[in-house]
Formats: C-alpha cells, structure tokens, sequence
C-alpha cells in the first residue's frame, strides 16, 4: 500500500514497478517527515480504499481495475492480517480514515519525536495529503484557518505547557489526550495580536503564502462552538 515513485512510474516495498490508476494514490508522511514549518510535497505515496471505516470497497473493481488488479495479486498479504478490526471488514480495508483525512489543509505534530514542533501541510497535486499514525492533525478546509492554528500551536505557550506534561522517556512523546488539553479558543483570545501578525508575515515571507489576518474573527466563530467538544480536534 505504501509507493514511490520513480521516474514517473509508482514502485512498491517490493521493488515491482505497478501500473495504478492516480485516482486512490495520495501522498503521505510519516512522523520522521515533519521536519519543516511547511510541506505541500511528499516522498511516499498510499492507496487510499476507503474515505471511512467499513465503506464498501467494491467500486474498486468497477472503476479502477488497474488498482483492483495489483490489490488481488497481493491478497495474501491482507488476509495475513492479524488484527481485530479487520475482522468481518470489506476487501483491502483501512483503518484511521474518517472525514478528517480529506480536509485539504492540516496542522500536524509527530508522536514519537520530541519536537514540539507543528508543521502546516498543504495539498498535494490538488488532493489532500494523507499521514501515518504516528501522526496527530486537525484539518481544516481554508489555508487560513489552518495557519492561524499553526501560529498558535507554534507559540511558546504551547511548547511551554507540552513540555511540563510530557515525558521524555515516553514511547509517545505526543498523545490524544495530551494535545486534546490545548484550547485553541483560549489561545485565540489571549494571543499577542501584534506578534502573531509578525509571525504570520515571516512564515508569508519563507513560504510565499500571501495570507492575512482578515479572517480571524471568522476563525474564532469556527473555535467557539467546539470549545466544549474540544475532544474531537486531534485525530
């Protein structure tokens, strides 16, 4: 499920050189890829099945028999897979896939590395970019939503607090219910404005993203309904 592409042409873990159809084939990044601020390229790729768990995935066959052909050819591999949830599931399931997983802007963070680092990812070849889990993100549907939230998660508030409750001997530095205790409402409320337009101008300045704060009343609208379901933010 996990490709390379080389010379134009997806390779597998195997080394076999496939034919796919691009359709299923999004980017994805793994926790030991989250170094910059900013990423809109990926050096792997993943078929993507399913756009949430247990969907039916007999459209496969009908509409991309390349994909559905190279699929079957390593049916044994998926067969041999021993866990529970995929038990009574359709043919090449997935897991970790839901609704969050195509939003086509997402601030993500490693839970392996001790960073306490965020990282910005933007689409890929115009279709959102997928990561491993190892990996915990918020999506959201505009770039500026999505940079205001970087911003925020980036500040030292934020460093500060995740580093006096994490562990660094942990085998996950970053957990859910650890990142699920920063309140984006409350950051937004109590931030510098004056420095985090700073900040907004610089990452415009490194990454030539050309954004404003103009919409940053809208962002606190879109926060302050979830400030009680806050729980439902890190996936």
């Amino acid at each position: 499920m996990e490709l390379e592409k080389v010379n134009g042409h997806y390779v597998n873990g195997l080394k076999q050189e496939v034919n796919l159809e691009d359709d299923l084939i999004y980017g994805i990044l793994k926790s030991s890829d989250l170094k910059n601020t900013v990423i809109d390229q990926t050096r792997k790729y993943t078929i993507v099945t399913q756009k949430k768990i247990g969907q039916e995935t007999n459209f496969i066959k009908q509409e991309y028999p390349e994909t559905y052909s190279y699929l079957t050819g390593h049916q044994e591999k998926f067969d041999a897979r021993k866990s529970s949830i995929y038990n009574n599931k359709p043919l090449f399931s997935i897991f970790g896939v839901g609704e969050y997983s195509f939003k086509p802007y997402k601030v993500a963070i490693s839970g392996l590395y001790k960073t306490f680092h965020f990282t910005l990812i933007l689409p890929q070849n115009n279709k959102p970019v997928m990561l491993d889990d190892t990996c915990y993100l918020i999506g959201f549907d505009k770039i500026e939503f999505a940079v205001y939230a970087l911003l925020l998660l980036n500040s030292d508030s934020v460093m500060q607090f995740l580093q006096s409750v994490t562990f660094s001997d942990a085998k996950r530095t970053f957990t859910k219910d650890i990142l699920m205790r920063i309140d984006l409402l409350w950051l937004s409320k109590n931030i510098d404005m004056q420095r985090l337009n700073n900040e907004l101008t610089r990452l415009n300045e490194i990454y030539k993203l050309n954004l404003t704060l103009n919409l940053w009343l809208d962002f606190l609208n879109e926060m302050t309904p979830i400030r009680n379901g806050q729980l439902a933010m890190f996936e």
